[in-house]
């Protein structure tokens, strides 16, 4: 019986949830809170797809199951805040999954061990799961051999599988609010070193800002920054996010699939200080180049979704 509480966030992939909880029928979460946004109206297929995907979710373990089912659809980051909101009104810590992420089982050992070293440390944020340097396998080879640390202290915040407190979430909101009460570039300089990761991000707000687009990530990478926080990433990556699928346009998104790796025992870091070696390559070889990608779709997609086609 694992006792951390763990929120899955799923919409109309069913296969990729059935998948998924495979690994919660291993891990047997004592509690497990299920949100779903409701599909688009009139679209049978959508409708289908979300009636099916909800009905995987059957635990058989002694399991304090909660579910959340939107009845009007909300798109993908008003969904995903809207469960976040919920389950925090409920848990002060817990685990968070999305249906197209496939979490290795010391994921959880590992996000179990971290929510507790650092709850009282308001300078963490987020644990991440994803590390997307290339050869993890020699990674996961000097890792054991040299005894390197199992994870490090990030700027980015990566959100394919992590755990987060609610007293870090509870502010946080999706309207920009918060962000057009101060000055972004100097927001930006606290984390960056360079100028081109300054305009990069400058560009990603001023396009959200002036279209009112929610981002969810993007904004809540942002909110961390507005409270001077920090983000824990893993040196081995342990979630594989396979609802990014290497077919035609999407080709160019296979570098971000990883697979997953065994971590535990973690041996941790001496202090707490940001890692900027490790954050250059997140910028150099994820943000501006594969994330760059994924956010022109997805602001497209918002510009341009109308009721026949799923956001999520």
């Amino acid at each position: 019986m694992f006792n951390v509480p763990i929120l899955l966030i799923v919409y109309n992939r069913m296969f990729e949830t059935h998948n998924l909880f495979q690994v919660l029928r291993e891990v047997q979460p004592a509690k497990l809170y299920v949100a779903a946004d409701a599909p688009l109206e009139g679209n049978q297929q959508d409708s289908a797809d979300c009636f099916r995907t909800r009905t995987v979710i059957m635990p058989e373990w002694d399991c304090e199951l909660h579910t959340l089912y939107q009845e009007e659809h909300l798109g993908k980051s008003p969904a995903i805040l809207s469960a976040m909101k919920w389950f925090f009104e409920h848990e002060k810590e817990g685990i968070v999954l999305f249906e197209d992420c496939m979490p290795h089982l010391d994921f959880f050992p590992y996000c179990e061990e971290l929510l507790d070293r650092f709850r009282d440390d308001k300078r963490i944020y987020h644990i991440g799961a994803s590390n997307f340097r290339k050869h993890q396998k020699a990674l996961k080879r000097k890792l054991k051999k040299h005894g390197d640390c199992s994870y490090y202290f990030s700027a980015y915040a990566t959100t394919w599988g992590f755990a987060t407190w609610a007293d870090r979430w509870e502010d946080f909101n999706m309207d920009l609010e918060e962000l057009e009460q101060i000055n972004f570039n100097q927001l930006v300089k606290k984390y960056t070193r360079r100028p081109k990761e300054r305009r990069y991000w400058h560009r990603r707000y001023t396009i959200m800002r002036k279209n009112q687009l929610p981002v969810w990530d993007y904004l809540y990478n942002f909110h961390i920054w507005l409270h001077s926080g920090m983000a824990v990433s893993p040196t081995l990556n342990l979630v594989t996010n396979v609802g990014v699928h290497p077919q035609g346009s999407k080709r160019k998104f296979r570098r971000l699939i990883k697979k997953a790796y065994p971590i535990m025992p973690l041996k941790h870091p001496s202090e707490v200080v940001l890692d900027q070696k490790a954050d250059k390559f997140m910028f150099k070889n994820i943000y501006s180049k594969a994330y760059i990608l994924i956010f022109a779709n997805w602001i497209n997609d918002m510009l341009n979704a109308t009721k026949d086609e799923p956001e999520w």
